[in-house]
């Protein structure tokens, strides 16, 4: 061939997924300097990318432990509330 074509692999996307990446992509711009010093730039844009996702897992975590801690903390005094109605109620 007389013309260096590029297959584009991501108009295969949706719309939607498109745009997961992009934000993805977005969010690894931090590491350009790093991933630019690296042997394969690809390779090392992909580390960075999953860098940025493993610290979005490790807050949603945090969040989640949280919001466990606080239902459990409820629960916890709805079960102990309900135990004294009952035995105020077989006092009664």
């Amino acid at each position: 061939m007389l013309f260096n074509t590029t297959k584009d692999w991501k108009k295969y996307l949706s719309p939607k997924d498109e745009a997961i990446l992009n934000e993805i992509l977005e969010l690894t711009e931090k590491h350009r300097g790093a991933y630019k010093n690296a042997d394969d730039i690809k390779i090392a844009k992909l580390w960075c990318a999953l860098i940025e996702l493993k610290k979005q897992i490790a807050t949603i975590d945090s969040r989640l432990k949280r919001v466990e801690f606080i239902l459990g903390g409820m629960i916890n005094r709805a079960e102990e509330e309900k135990r004294k109605l009952l035995r105020s109620l077989q006092e009664f």
